[in-house]
């Protein structure tokens, strides 16, 4: 979270973007005191932008985009499209400048549909493709759907206890005798219920174990949640440790670093941190690729030239190397070496018009006139049409804007931070080594190991022996006699002569059985529909339909955790001017309509068995 959230203050200045001077932070702007930014050095920012190299000025955007929400504030609709626009074009990576132009032309006309949808859509494929964002989105999903699932399973097993634990003492005292044999065995029964407490599993461990320990009571569809409750207690609490421990680590901040070198303005800070990372790490291709880029921005062509020359040496397949090794050729005047290695990148990914282009640029320093220029322009732009009709139209010799340089992209990033979560061994070690995990901090033994061999042998042992269960009907503990249909196979003696075969008994036994039933299936029903008020689905589970329960109460929870880590589970480092109502009022109109149209279905439960007065 801190790798994320942490950004050091650049100051907002024109000398930022020169490659001669260092900044100065007593010349910066002013963001809150100075007057509205002018088209005018919109425009020389947006040239010195070209001229350095960089793809996104965020710092700029974040600012643009705070004046058209000012704008939006005052109703001026048209200054807030403008510095939208502007927002957009400085950094057309970023997610935050296509929702806040949305956003603009939703306040300049709600009916303008057509404009404002695809902003809107152009904003989340911004999401998805910015490093920083997609890490913060997919981590805040993750996070929040695997606790989401880790309480679903920990309330059914909580259910599962409290509907079973009394057969289980029941059955204790049904056996209470003076045998020596049986007062071990009895004895035994009530060492197992404190087992959890000696071995200081965690509590979901506990609920785990005193579910699996009443195996021979539940049915065969809680028996089958219960293996899933094992499994994902297994893995899921594992993968959260693992990308936890890593995006607070070194690894994930030089990740993030990286990016920002490639795709946004840095500082000597970002460069300190490569360089010490690279102490440590001197084979580290995409590091190095990346000072080179830095070096050459800069104008450091032989730092740039050695950095690409390492990469190209340990990483001989990486074509974009070559590429960017060409244009650091082409800027020193090698023009031969230049032609070689643009050569070079197209023989590994023919595919590339960059390649193209740049190759094209190099024959243009040798020659004007000649077949081979023209060749490579047309492939190019037959290849990546748009982005080479961009860069003819860019009349500079500065080296930033004269060949197009390769950088590292979102998915290359995200190849690297997968494989580093996951390890060199690949996901199915992964998932093999899950199961010799010890659980942190409670119990030094193999416990997936042993909950699975417990459950196996709960499983073998239920087999050879009868098992008590509750009578749907009056609640009494009863073994399974009859065979039908479902609701009658646990049906208890009485209960199945008096309301099933309808035999004629005394009217005291009949009467008496039907307060019985009366009572306990109003209960029943009365449990199931006021535990739904706090946990929306308890009553499923409670009157034995889990997999309808269980997926209300999952997306209870999300509702839950959502509104708990409102702003992420890694929040932005950019604050908002302004409250989002329309996500709040989305989120939360969403949520109460979940909300009572599951409690309406809890409250039209009826008792399963109705008996007439």
């Amino acid at each position: 979270m801190g790798a994320l959230t942490y950004r050091e203050t650049v100051p907002f200045s024109k000398e930022f973007f020169a490659t001669e001077m260092p900044f100065s932070a007593d010349r910066a702007w002013d963001l809150e005191t100075r007057d509205p930014v002018s088209k005018k050095e919109l425009d020389q920012l947006y040239e010195l932008k070209l001229d350095r190299g960089i793809q996104n000025v965020s710092l700029l955007s974040f600012f643009l985009i705070r004046e058209a929400e000012q704008a939006r504030r005052k109703g001026d609709s048209d200054r807030a499209v403008e510095m939208a626009t502007y927002s957009i074009k400085f950094s057309p990576q970023l997610p935050q400048p296509f929702f806040e132009l949305s956003r603009a032309y939703w306040h300049q006309n709600p009916f303008q549909l057509h404009k404002i949808l695809p902003e809107a859509f152009r904003g989340l494929i911004a999401q998805l493709r910015h490093y920083p964002s997609s890490l913060r989105l997919f981590y805040n999903i993750f996070y929040i759907l695997s606790n989401a699932v880790l309480m679903t399973f920990m309330i059914f097993g909580i259910v599962v206890i409290i509907k079973y634990i009394p057969l289980y003492f029941y059955d204790i005292q049904k056996h209470l005798t003076q045998e020596i044999s049986r007062l071990l065995i009895n004895g035994l029964k009530i060492f197992f219920l404190f087992l959890p407490f000696f071995l200081r599993l965690d509590i979901l461990w506990a609920i785990l174990f005193w579910s699996i320990l009443l195996w021979g009571y539940v049915t065969k569809k809680e028996r089958w949640l219960l293996l899933s409750f094992l499994i994902v207690l297994v893995y899921l609490p594992s993968f959260i440790r693992s990308s936890s421990s890593f995006l607070n680590g070194q690894s994930s901040e030089v990740i993030l670093e990286m990016y920002q070198a490639n795709h946004e303005e840095w500082d000597r800070g970002t460069e300190g941190k490569l360089r010490a990372w690279l102490s440590t790490h001197p084979d580290d291709p995409d590091v190095l690729f990346t000072l080179g880029l830095m070096s050459k921005r800069q104008g450091r062509y032989s730092q740039a030239e050695e950095f690409y020359q390492r990469v190209v040496q340990q990483t001989p397949q990486f074509s974009e190397a070559f590429s960017n090794l060409g244009n650091v050729y082409l800027a020193t005047k090698q023009t031969d070496l230049a032609i070689a290695s643009q050569q070079r990148a197209i023989d590994l990914d023919p595919s590339r018009g960059a390649f193209y282009y740049n190759l094209y640029r190099a024959y243009a320093q040798e020659t004007f006139l000649s077949g081979k220029t023209d060749k490579a322009f047309q492939r190019a732009r037959q290849l990546d049409p748009k982005l080479v009709d961009d860069y003819s139209k860019i009349d500079s010799t500065n080296m930033n804007r004269l060949v197009i340089d390769q950088r590292l992209t979102t998915l290359r990033l995200w190849e690297r931070f997968l494989a580093n979560v996951i390890g060199r061994e690949g996901f199915l070690f992964r998932l093999f080594k899950a199961w010799f995990e010890t659980v942190p901090s409670r119990a030094s033994i193999l416990v997936p190991i042993f909950f699975l061999g417990f459950m196996i042998g709960m499983s073998r042992y239920s087999r050879t022996k009868r098992f008590l269960t509750h009578c749907p009907m009056c609640g009494s503990p009863t073994y399974r006699f009859y065979l039908g249909t479902l609701d009658q196979e646990f049906i208890c003696f009485n209960c199945y002569r008096i309301f099933v075969q309808k035999e004629k008994l005394h009217p005291k036994i009949a009467e008496r059985k039907s307060l019985q039933v009366r009572q306990f299936q109003k209960q029943d029903c009365f449990i199931g529909r006021f535990i739904s008020f706090f946990l929306v689905g308890f009553g499923y589970l409670w009157e034995n339909n889990p997999l309808k329960g269980l997926m209300a109460l999952f997306l209870f929870f999300i509702f839950i955790l959502r509104f708990v880590y409102w702003n992420g589970v890694i929040p932005s480092s950019i604050a908002q001017l302004s409250p989002s109502y329309w996500r709040n009022i989305f989120w939360g109109g969403l949520f109460i309509l979940f909300y009572f149209l599951i409690l309406r279905q809890m409250l039209q439960l009826k008792p399963r068995f109705e008996i007439g007065g």
